[in-house]
């Protein structure tokens, strides 16, 4: 019989466990990867642009570095709440994109990969959901947010 050395047991156990990063929009709770997050910060006024981008009407200037702006608020149909606003910094395939978040800190959670669901929300990218604190939240893929706008742009 094999036996797994102890830090292979340990690396077993890290694979089934994700490290979330816990956001709302409008009052709506949802998800996201720690690895897709880049940063929280304060929302800064951004600079509208022309685009053809669904959702992507604005640019977002911070220190040296120029971000394009995904409105999810607008995608999903809510309006961001509170004061001060928040940047999220997400890790997009495409490069850095801000989006602008609900004023209340964002939390971690670690979740079970086991635990999360397939969802069928066809209105956002996503990698599921999962119970959190007693809501499904879902867990918003954010290295391919706006690939369902774009590709039924396309159709």
């Amino acid at each position: 019989m094999l036996r797994a050395t102890c830090g292979q047991q340990q690396a077993q156990v890290t694979k089934r466990l994700w490290n979330m990063l816990v956001f709302s929009v409008g009052g709506m709770k949802l998800a996201a990867r720690t690895e897709d997050v880049g940063g929280i910060s304060s929302w800064i006024q951004s600079i509208p642009v022309p685009s053809r981008t669904p959702f992507v009407q604005a640019m977002l200037k911070r220190d040296n570095q120029v971000m394009p702006v995904y409105d999810l608020a607008t995608r999903l149909n809510r309006k961001p709440q509170g004061e001060p606003l928040l940047c999220l910094t997400a890790h997009h395939l495409d490069g850095p994109m801000a989006i602008c978040i609900d004023a209340e800190v964002p939390t971690l959670e670690t979740v079970d990969a086991a635990a999360i669901r397939q969802t069928g929300r066809g209105d956002i990218e996503t990698l599921g959901s999962v119970t959190i604190g007693g809501n499904d939240v879902a867990i918003v893929a954010l290295q391919r947010l706006g690939q369902l706008t774009q590709d039924a742009d396309r159709l």
